[in-house]
């Protein structure tokens, strides 16, 4: 687990432009495609950093208002929430696909504590979405 909190931690800025790379590639996200590259990859590699406080200290809290805000703005900015949404996943396939590469589950790591890092990962961002999403509708008021 702590191999991965660093690696989260060290490479988030590898991760944000990853994650801006991949973005520029996903089918339907014109929209966020017109904010600016500098905005976009200092929110994400924010998330990023929260990831690894989470999941050395999991606490809603923590992800809470990055996440509610993500959604306001986005909503501010004329951004579906299809794709606020979509945007959060593609980020947690960035950091899957790049936590893989790096064999931070080589033989080292046994299944459990793979799947449970696993599990962390997926409720972060379950919970980022969440927010996220009442962020989005909280601009409707």
């Amino acid at each position: 687990m702590n191999n991965l909190i660093r690696m989260i931690e060290g490479g988030a800025d590898k991760l944000a432009v990853r994650w801006l790379e991949r973005l520029h590639k996903e089918e339907g996200m014109a929209d966020y495609l017109r904010i600016p590259e500098g905005q976009l990859l200092d929110h994400v590699r924010q998330a990023y950093e929260e990831i690894g406080t989470y999941l050395d200290q999991p606490r809603h809290e923590i992800i809470a208002e990055h996440f509610r805000e993500t959604g306001r703005r986005r909503r501010k900015e004329g951004v579906s929430l299809a794709m606020v949404i979509q945007a959060i996943q593609l980020a947690r396939s960035v950091l899957w696909q790049h936590a893989l590469e790096q064999g931070v589950f080589d033989s080292t790591v046994n299944l459990y504590q793979a799947l449970n890092l696993y599990r962390q990962i997926v409720h972060f961002f379950d919970q980022a979405i969440l927010f996220a999403v009442e962020g989005y509708e909280e601009g409707k008021k």
